[in-house]
């Protein structure tokens, strides 16, 4: 799901090298033309043979280099390619991973085991599901649009607590041998069903990005909420790798989550992100994360300047309910090139000022 959400998203960046700046050839290494199967001898992607075959081609024409020549290409017909080969790999994933239930609706799975069984449906033995299986799938462009709330519905009933909220993986029952450590360690401990930041923040980003903004702000809010319960968590205000059965946050420093939340706070919660060098303002705020004077603000580095971004909301504070309005630089409005709920400013504007001070962007909502 990753690596296809990779292919489509290089496919579009060459067809707007395309429209934005009129270039209509890419080079690449003259070896990657055996890849990009498309450009010659189609290969037939149902077969697992035949897509080995022509891996193997690759590897005999560059054993271990690339001959350092390289081929001008059709910058469409590249990015046709690329994005053929997505669209393959998303509909395999679609027919083939999808798990049905009788619930209702369904889930991706994740992982196959070492006996080549898939892991993830409803056994006898109960529910087996994984968080890691749908944030991918979500984050990228895997899951269809239609399958994301389904895909919201059976994370909710499968794999959030109450108490220790997003478990990583649903009670799989007994050591698993055949499928890795994380089935060695009790149900609810490290990576047996306990809250991983890591993963629980990842769901919360994908779920940003597909639209889901309320949604998404559930699963980070259930993470303030779990790890500043000193009582219950028993660490100071931070983010622990993980949250055990018993409710207590473990491995304060040992995570990468810490980044993971600020990305997702500062791109898809204020919406403060770059777009081919520009910067795009797309705020997904919601209702509590306003102050009394309906204003959210947030200090963050863009095009090597330091920028304070000030939303100000002049009318509803429900997300999905204010579009932005009017935008300033340093009191001086900005001519906008606008989206669906977003605004650009050019990045020539921002460089042509100064490093050493911090600039006031503020926004309208209406």
């Amino acid at each position: 799901a990753f690596y296809a959400s990779n292919l489509l998203d290089i496919s579009r960046v060459l067809r707007t090298l395309k429209t934005s700046k009129g270039q209509e050839t890419v080079e690449l290494a003259e070896e990657m033309k055996l890849l990009l199967d498309s450009l010659g001898e189609q290969v037939d992607y149902e077969s697992v043979s035949g897509k080995h075959e022509r891996l193997n081609q690759y590897y005999a024409a560059a054993p271990n280099k690339v001959s350092g020549i390289r081929a001008a290409l059709d910058i469409e017909t590249v990015a046709d390619d690329l994005e053929q080969k997505a669209e393959w790999i998303f509909n395999h994933l679609r027919r083939n991973e999808w798990v049905e239930s009788e619930q209702g609706g369904g889930w991706f799975n994740g992982y196959y085991n070492n006996d080549g069984e898939q892991v993830e449906g409803e056994f006898a033995e109960g529910v087996r599901m994984t968080l890691t299986g749908q944030v991918f799938p979500l984050m990228g462009h895997a899951a269809a649009p239609e399958q994301i709330p389904h895909i919201i519905a059976a994370v909710d009933r499968n794999l959030l607590d109450d108490k220790i909220g997003y478990r990583l993986n649903s009670r799989f029952g007994g050591i698993q041998q055949n499928l890795g450590r994380a089935f060695g360690f009790a149900f609810g401990h490290k990576e047996n069903g306990a809250m991983f930041s890591h993963m629980t923040i990842m769901y919360g980003n994908a779920l940003y990005k597909r639209g889901y903004v309320k949604e998404g702000h559930k699963v980070l809010e259930s993470l303030y909420s779990l790890s500043t319960d000193f009582a219950k968590a028993r660490i100071y205000p931070g983010i622990p790798e993980y949250i055990n059965e018993q409710g207590r946050g473990m491995y304060t420093y040992l995570t990468g989550s810490a980044s993971w939340l600020l990305l997702t706070m500062v791109t898809e919660v204020f919406g403060v992100k770059g777009k081919l060098g520009d910067l795009l303002l797309e705020p997904k705020l919601v209702k509590e994360q306003f102050d009394s004077e309906g204003k959210a603000s947030i200090k963050t580095i863009f095009a090597d300047r330091e920028f304070e971004v000030v939303y100000k909301a002049t009318g509803s504070l429900n997300y999905g309910e204010y579009q932005i309005h009017a935008v300033t630089l340093n009191g001086s409005e900005v001519t906008l090139q606008r989206g669906s709920g977003s605004a650009i400013i050019p990045r020539e504007e921002l460089l042509s000022l100064q490093t050493e001070k911090c600039h006031l962007i503020e926004v309208t909502l209406a």
